[in-house]
């Protein structure tokens, strides 16, 4: 778990230091928020440094050549690749042969908002999932309405509440809360 708590807050910290050219709270934290989801990307990227493994995400336009977009279904998606020849002109077109992550992240403080991005993992097959929330007031409770879903899910499943990017100029801006869930009960 030491490993993924230091992606993330690799990536927290550069999302953090990524200059915001806004002019409303609102605008600023979406593009916050965006930054920290492509940050969170960089830092799988740079992880795997495997050509075999690509990672999918909405402002990355490294894969779309090869398959046609940028992000798949996922905020972020790590997944093995490999190569097929074209039915007729033998060209190469690749395909996923494996999902190593899927990573879903929504900055909402409700519990109704964070299960309806926590769903979409429950839906995939990837070895590992990852969730990423906001710290909130309650988190004992917050973190309990995930947990009916999380027994839905196959592969290692991990919650991380990190700062709500409204927060980042805080001396607590790093503060990461990362939970595995084992034995259908979230674990620290």
């Amino acid at each position: 778990m030491s490993e993924i708590r230091t992606l993330i807050r690799n990536a927290l910290s550069s999302a953090i230091s990524m200059p915001v050219d806004a002019d409303s709270k609102q605008k600023i934290n979406s593009r916050r928020s965006r930054n920290w989801v492509e940050a969170l990307a960089q830092a799988f990227r740079s992880h795997y440094n495997d050509k075999s493994i690509l990672v999918f995400s909405k402002h990355f336009r490294g894969n779309r050549k090869d398959f046609l977009l940028n992000e798949l279904l996922y905020d972020v998606c790590v997944c093995r690749v490999s190569v097929v020849e074209s039915a007729k002109h033998k060209k190469k077109l690749y395909y996923i042969k494996e999902v190593l992550w899927q990573v879903e992240s929504e900055f909402a403080k409700n519990s109704r908002e964070a299960l309806v991005d926590f769903n979409k993992l429950v839906l995939g097959s990837a070895k590992n999932k990852l969730f990423i929330g906001p710290h909130v007031s309650d988190q004992e409770s917050f973190i309990e309405v995930l947990r009916p879903a999380a027994k839905g899910c196959s592969g290692s499943v991990f919650l991380g509440l990190i700062p709500h990017p409204a927060e980042w100029v805080s001396d607590d801006s790093t503060k990461i809360d990362l939970w595995h869930f084992s034995n259908s009960n979230w674990q620290k």
